[in-house]
């Protein structure tokens, strides 16, 4: 993936100014992990946005013959702010006697408008790491990492950010992290949870965006996944895009709720270049499963923002959002005529699908590409949301 962001002249001439600053720095990324690394570099710039952290599979430190028999992925959403991480594993060990193996976690340094120095020893956009093996809870530990040869003789080497002499705080720090922790695998399947939580990240163009690296699955002995289920859960009345980065067609993809979608082809997705599928959830969730799983590529998860504040009759010039996350502008709700008003306070009706008898309101929702209609719907303000609650009241002081 290439560039994320259409950057303004103030912007570019930012980046020129620092542009061998820049390049010094990819040319360490390089060298740093995975090759996929130059990819999380173009979600944020300064001035631009932030990147703040990416999801990633547990890998050995060292070579293991330790399997991945089973694994269910499950990402949430949680008020637009954060992706709660859950992780179950299973595990398999073929040997007869126990093993003893390091586990580590790679999590890339945060960059962009951020402060990527540790926070009480820890990534400072990632929190509430925990890992339990076998219904025991296991203590880890952080490295502070400057290249992928950390691993010296199997043992992770961390550098002292007390003497290191690159950058160790502000919007770039010149190290990532590792979390590590060691690991006794019985013989025969062993089952593993690991849960966290790391903050979205966003830009100008981007209302979210997140990412969980995949392929890092690969690195076990079986170098797949025997038995693959992901479980995506961003909320209600949300629309996002996934890229096609590991899968084919939306019909892999379960939506246990209601919803609908379309592809977006690369030729449509210009900020992101990939070809994509725009998912629109009413209510419920995503769950993509799959045998013997190879991933090739990365799931990237986002959501553009809404910049429409125009005329709010003609979609073109005020596109209204879906999500409760970005409700329309209500700062010159003066501006607005009596026929928009009255659009804007069916929003909140509309995304839970109310079928319009109103010429009006059944036109315009109707025409939109997020509405479906849900006939068992009933009006009830009371269970909207408080931030909806809170927005209609604004728009009829």
């Amino acid at each position: 993936m290439k560039g994320l962001a259409y950057f303004n002249s103030q912007v570019l001439s930012f980046m020129l100014f620092t542009l061998e600053t820049l390049i010094m720095r990819s040319i360490l990324r390089i060298l740093l992990l995975f090759t996929i690394f130059l990819s999380l570099q173009t979600w944020a710039f300064a001035n631009d946005g932030a990147f703040y952290a990416s999801g990633n599979q547990l890998i050995p430190i060292v070579e293991t013959d330790i399997q991945v028999r089973k694994e269910i992925l499950s990402l949430k959403k949680i008020e637009n702010e954060w992706v709660e991480v859950t992780v179950y594993y299973e595990f398999f060990n073929p040997k007869k006697t126990n093993k003893e193996l390091v586990v580590g976690f790679e999590a890339f340094s945060p960059e962009g408008d951020v402060d990527g120095a540790p926070v009480e020893g820890k990534h400072p956009y990632m929190k509430d790491f925990k890992v339990n093996l076998n219904d025991k809870s296991l203590p880890f530990q952080v490295a502070y990492v400057a290249d992928s040869n950390y691993v010296k003789q199997g043992i992770i080497k961390s550098v002292d950010l007390r003497k290191f002499s690159g950058n160790k705080d502000g919007n770039y720090v010149d190290f990532f992290y590792v979390y590590h922790f060691k690991a006794t695998f019985k013989p025969g399947i062993n089952k593993l949870k690991h849960t966290y939580r790391y903050k979205l990240s966003g830009s100008i163009d981007l209302n979210y965006q997140f990412e969980y690296i995949l392929t890092a699955a690969n690195r076990w002995a079986n170098k797949q996944i025997d038995d693959f289920t992901l479980i995506l859960d961003m909320g209600s009345y949300e629309t996002f895009q996934i890229n096609k980065s590991f899968f084919q067609n939306a019909k892999e993809w379960d939506l246990q709720g209601r919803g609908k979608h379309s592809d977006v082809a690369k030729s449509n997705n210009p900020i992101m270049e990939s070809d994509a599928v725009k998912f629109q959830i009413q209510e419920g969730k995503l769950v993509f499963k799959k045998k013997n799983f190879r991933p090739k590529g990365e799931l990237y998860v986002y959501n553009f923002n809404n910049w429409g504040n125009g005329n709010i009759l003609y979609p073109e010039e005020g596109y209204i959002a879906y999500s409760i996350h970005q409700q329309p502008d209500l700062t010159e709700k003066s501006k607005y005529k009596a026929d928009e008003k009255k659009i804007l306070r069916n929003l909140p009706f509309a995304r839970r699908g109310y079928v319009f008898q109103d010429k009006l309101l059944k036109d315009y929702y109707e025409n939109t590409d997020w509405y479906l209609a849900n006939p068992n719907y009933q009006v009830d303000r009371s269970k909207l949301t408080n931030k909806e609650k809170a927005w209609l009241k604004e728009l009829d002081q």
